[in-house]
């Protein structure tokens, strides 16, 4: 089970239902073989009560965004955001995971991933906040979903 469906069943037994609005192709996020090759949570030090979680997923890098609300029964949205397939981000983390190096490059790969997811969701971040939730826009190097 992914992140995604973890997060629905928790929800579903608070007695909270997801809602895919029509624009969204909710398949294209949930995927059961979908499992993390590296998650980092971490608090927003810009923002207020906002908390992150960095995910590697397929090779590649995703951000979600918990941000607090006032409204609603969780009293939070949540926000999935991904390099834009334009991006070569997505190319230099498949690249890093296919790569087979020396013993080793081998050995440090895993914080060599963590350090990238590092760097690049510094720049979602940035691009992220950068847009207008109200609207949904974004800079066109990244693709968000509003998931919660």
């Amino acid at each position: 089970m992914n992140i995604n469906e973890q997060l629905e069943n928790f929800l579903a037994d608070l007695g909270v239902e997801m809602e895919y609005n029509q624009h969204e192709q909710r398949d294209q996020y949930d995927d059961d073989t979908s499992v993390p090759e590296v998650s980092i949570f971490q608090a927003s030090r810009d923002h207020y009560g906002v908390f992150y979680r960095l995910d590697i997923i397929d090779s590649m890098p995703q951000l979600r965004v918990m941000v607090p609300v006032e409204q609603g029964a969780v009293k939070m949205e949540m926000y999935l955001v991904h390099m834009s397939s334009r991006s070569q981000f997505n190319a230099l983390f498949a690249g890093v995971a296919k790569y087979q190096g020396s013993p080793i490059f081998e050995k440090g790969r895993d914080a060599t991933m963590q350090h990238l997811l590092y760097a690049v969701a510094e720049t979602m971040k940035q691009l992220f906040w950068a847009g207008d939730l109200n609207t949904m826009s974004f800079p066109p190097e990244i693709d968000v979903c509003r998931i919660l």
